[in-house]
């Protein structure tokens, strides 16, 4: 069974060119069509040794047997992954940007005019509120001041996953 690692060694491959998305479907193919999907059928140990690692693979798989955005877009995406988990060097911390990194183009893009005051407080708000992240993260964001969303901002857009992971934990 591949790894996380395997999984990141292609996802490269397909950011660089070198492999085209059919390629990567064909690779990943196998690999889901062997999981059972029946807990009680898969093997518990990748679970019990590096559970993040193992959670990280399979949302990722799924990200490349589902996502039908352009190539670009899912090459872009996968670039933000594999430099959040290089920068993080961990597989949880990634797992628990991965919300955000699939959405960071938007919510980039929503903070900046949030912050220069063309996206009201109301309005910002009411995309946090219907956004897919994190609990904790949905929390950052609705107290954050405009100069923390700002630093946030400049955290993604500038590859500074760990930073970023760590600005969510505490207290804008």
């Amino acid at each position: 069974m591949p790894s996380l690692y395997d999984l990141a060694d292609r996802l490269q491959s397909f950011i660089a060119g070198a492999i085209d998305r059919d390629a990567l479907v064909t690779w990943a193919a196998p690999v889901l069509a062997a999981d059972p999907l029946d807990v009680e059928e898969s093997d518990a140990v990748p679970w019990e040794d590096a559970p993040d690692e193992e959670r990280l693979f399979w949302r990722l798989l799924y990200l490349v047997e589902m996502d039908d955005a352009p190539d670009d877009a899912l090459r872009a995406l996968f670039a933000r992954v594999l430099a959040c988990l290089a920068d993080t060097a961990s597989a949880g911390d990634t797992l628990e940007l991965l919300p955000l990194l699939v959405d960071q183009p938007r919510l980039c893009t929503i903070v900046e005019r949030h912050t220069q005051g063309i996206i009201s407080r109301t309005g910002f708000l009411g995309v946090i509120a219907n956004a897919g992240y994190p609990g904790h993260v949905k929390l950052w964001l609705q107290h954050a001041d405009r100069a923390a969303l700002r630093a946030l901002g400049e955290d993604l857009t500038g590859g500074a996953y760990a930073r970023a992971v760590r600005r969510v934990e505490r207290a804008p």
